[in-house]
């Protein structure tokens, strides 16, 4: 891990799910904060960036999740380039939680290196990948579901919303760390259209946690745009499984991104565990479909 730049964070109250964990969202701009930070201590703050009217713009964003943060925890985020491009850089993020140093999340960054005016890529300047000193490892993240088969004509849910001024960064667009929020609702709502409530489920024996992302951005959403989020399981195995969501610009139908996110099947002692087939049949079948 050369060159790894730490920052830390304490989980606040107003930052957890129903649940009582870290949103996963939540924890992705923890990611991002730590790299503006790495970047300042590089001599490349956002001051600099505005000044030399130029940007970076996410890509790809790929997240494998491995352990709850509570309220009050203090996590240190550890991030470093892997890989410079012509125009391209990845970043690599390390999250831990400091009271044992056990891991909470890996993370992978693809970042775009852009002209601020005209929105089109740029060549990285030589200074910046050398100050930056790119490491040139990268691992896989185990974020794809293994031993699972492929759904056939899995229902397609859809979820439609407006963005909320709200959700913007302060270049104008929607955070990418929100498209997460909105596919996180998409998958509770399709639960729900399918005859299986989240409220039904916590009675149950079982739960489902977020294990992973792999999401490719390809535009942005910006203030007012109509959003359709199409969701659908596209995997299955015995402790895990994974949904597609793909989100677009509803007027347009332009896509703007797709997740691959990644379920574990837990108990109530948070150990994995099979989740009942008959709900994966109904989710898969979808509400229409079902006799």
């Amino acid at each position: 891990m050369a060159d790894a730049f730490a920052y830390r964070f304490r989980a606040r109250h107003d930052e957890l799910d129903s649940f009582g964990h870290l949103n996963n969202a939540v924890c992705v701009k923890y990611m991002q904060e730590a790299a503006i930070q790495a970047s300042s201590d590089a001599g490349y703050s956002l001051q600099w960036y505005e000044e030399h009217a130029v940007s970076w713009i996410i890509r790809r964003l790929e997240v494998r999740y491995y352990l709850q943060v509570r309220y009050g925890d203090e996590i240190q985020v550890r991030t470093w380039l892997s890989e410079c491009g012509q125009c391209t850089a990845v970043r690599e993020y390390d999250v831990t939680r400091v009271m044992d140093g056990a891991r909470v999340a890996r993370g992978r960054a693809l970042w775009l290196y852009i002209d601020a005016r005209t929105q089109r890529p740029l060549r990285l300047p030589a200074e910046i990948k050398i100050g930056f000193a790119p490491s040139g490892k990268e691992e896989d993240l185990g974020i794809r579901a293994y031993k699972s088969r492929p759904t056939e004509n899995a229902h397609r849910y859809r979820l439609r919303r407006r963005v909320q001024t709200y959700e913007l960064d302060p270049e104008g667009r929607v955070h990418h760390a929100v498209f997460l929020n909105w596919t996180e609702q998409a998958y509770y709502n399709a639960i729900r259209t399918a005859g299986h409530p989240l409220e039904q489920l916590r009675l149950g024996d079982w739960v489902v946690f977020l294990g992973g992302h792999d999401v490719e951005y390809f535009g942005a959403a910006r203030d007012n745009d109509e959003i359709e989020v199409v969701s659908w399981i596209c995997d299955v195995g015995k402790v895990r499984g994974a949904w597609t969501h793909e989100i677009y610009q509803a007027e347009t139908m332009t896509l703007l991104a797709r997740d691959y996110s990644l379920g574990v099947f837990v108990n109530r002692q948070g150990r994995p565990t099979a989740a009942p087939p008959s709900v994966i049949d109904d989710i898969v079948r979808g509400p229409l479909n079902r006799g």
